[in-house]
């Protein structure tokens, strides 16, 4: 019996997920690994570019323009 009631809500509950990511708008389709890179010394985001130091961030979760340099202050990549 509950395996029917969750065959009948698994499909609903896929619909609506997916809609909620499509309203939401901040899904832009990449697949990026939670990982800390850590080689990042600093980062620096427009407006203002001014230094921050993340606490965990890499090159495909870094927001778009962001630059993330390594300790010796050479650039390691930019966010896309």
């Amino acid at each position: 019996m509950a395996v029917n009631k969750l065959v009948i809500l698994l499909p609903f509950l896929l619909v609506c997920g997916i809609v909620l990511i499509r309203v939401d708008g901040r899904y832009d389709g990449k697949v990026c690994a939670q990982v800390c890179e850590q080689r990042v010394a600093t980062m620096k985001c427009p407006p203002g570019n001014k230094p921050t130091r993340p606490s965990c961030v890499n090159c495909c979760t870094a927001k778009i323009g962001c630059k993330l340099y390594r300790s010796d202050g050479s650039l390691l990549c930019t966010g896309t």
